[in-house]
């Protein structure tokens, strides 16, 4: 059963479904402040050193068996962008998310794809697992970059700008002689209108289904409290929150799947039925309930467990939301984190994780 990989200040935990509670089960990594989870893939997390100024180095770690992969080369952080600055202090930006096509390989011999997204919403990285050094792709002037995710050799990126959104795709066996070309696949899916009424925000994240390799477009519908300093809107017309005035609360999802069999491809709004969706910030997987050996009320049909952080500096704890949501009858229910030590606050974001021996 996928578990929750929390990160806070001082602290690293797991949070389990069936004791709903946070524990120490597997193995928690001496890691310093620096190092940050940044993805999964099958049984492994992702990791980030972000120690030094001007490159970040990424290692594979199982948390089952406590054995560590390096990725040996460093990503350079690249140039910031004049249309999209970085926020703070900071001279780059930062690498925010990573996900990769498959599980690396002990050996050195992997056809493992790396692909990393920036909190400048520009670039993103691709790496072929052992090779000398990455690759870099640069936003259109006028569009940002939303979400990444790969299946087999195909990198898909949710793409927006202040009048439309699409989904571009790469061939990642193009990235070895220079950036990949990009082809526009689809549109977003149609927002239902109902649901963004009775919302004020919207988020969307791309998730995939390993076994059929099925690529899924999920819409979380919420609240948003900001205040005017921290709403903010670059050159190209993206809006983004540097902060909430008050935590987000969930109302609503929305599922899409991609239906390569139609003419145009396009979008169909589905139910899970016998599948299971693990959604959060960094990592978004839907799996059958056949693959999951758990109880039978905890992995009923229909049903997305999410896991979120968005900043709330005025109540961090509250900003960690951990719960699980029915489509068939829209009925939300939370699972509290027990606080820990008064300044031990969460960091974004929590990611999801399947644990495994392999």
């Amino acid at each position: 059963m996928p578990q929750v990989f929390l990160q806070f200040k001082y602290s690293r935990f797991f949070f389990s479904l069936s004791k709903k509670s946070l524990h120490h089960h597997l193995a928690t990594p001496p890691l310093r402040y620096a190092d940050k989870c940044i993805g999964s893939i099958k049984g492994w997390l992702i990791m980030s050193d972000n120690s030094e100024r001007v490159f970040v180095k990424c290692f594979f770690w199982n948390p089952v068996t406590n054995v560590r992969i390096m990725i040996p080369s460093k990503l350079p952080l690249p140039p910031t962008c004049e249309y999209f600055p970085v926020r703070g202090d900071r001279e780059k930006p930062q690498l925010k998310k990573m996900v990769a096509s498959s599980k690396p390989n002990c050996n050195g011999s992997s056809d493992c794809h790396l692909v990393g997204l920036f909190d400048d919403f520009c670039h993103i990285a691709i790496y072929k697992l052992f090779e000398k050094s990455w690759t870099i792709v640069v936003s259109d002037k006028d569009s940002g970059f939303r979400d990444v995710e790969i299946i087999g050799t195909k990198l898909y990126v949710a793409v927006s700008d202040s009048s439309s959104s699409s989904i571009l795709v790469y061939c990642l066996k193009d990235s070895i002689n220079g950036p990949p070309k990009a082809k526009v696949l689809a549109e977003f899916p149609i927002i239902s209108i109902l649901k963004w009424q009775r919302s004020n925000g919207v988020f969307c994240y791309l998730a995939k289904d390993e076994a059929l390799r099925e690529l899924y477009f999920i819409y979380m519908f919420c609240n948003v409290v900001t205040t005017p300093e921290n709403r903010h809107i670059n050159a190209n017309g993206f809006r983004f929150f540097t902060d909430y005035a008050q935590p987000l609360q969930v109302n609503n999802f929305e599922m899409f799947k991609l239906d390569t069999n139609k003419d145009p491809i396009g979008w169909q709004n589905v139910e899970l039925e016998d599948r299971v969706a693990f959604v959060s910030n960094l990592s978004s997987i839907v799996m059958s309930r056949d693959e999951l050996n758990f109880n039978k009320d905890l992995i009923r049909g229909n049903i997305i467990y999410f896991a979120f952080h968005h900043g709330c500096a005025a109540n961090p704890w509250a900003s960690l939301q951990l719960g699980m949501f029915c489509l068939t009858d829209s009925s939300i229910k939370y699972f509290p984190v027990k606080k820990l030590k008064h300044d031990d606050i969460p960091r974004p974001y929590p990611v999801w994780f399947v644990p495994s021996l392999l």
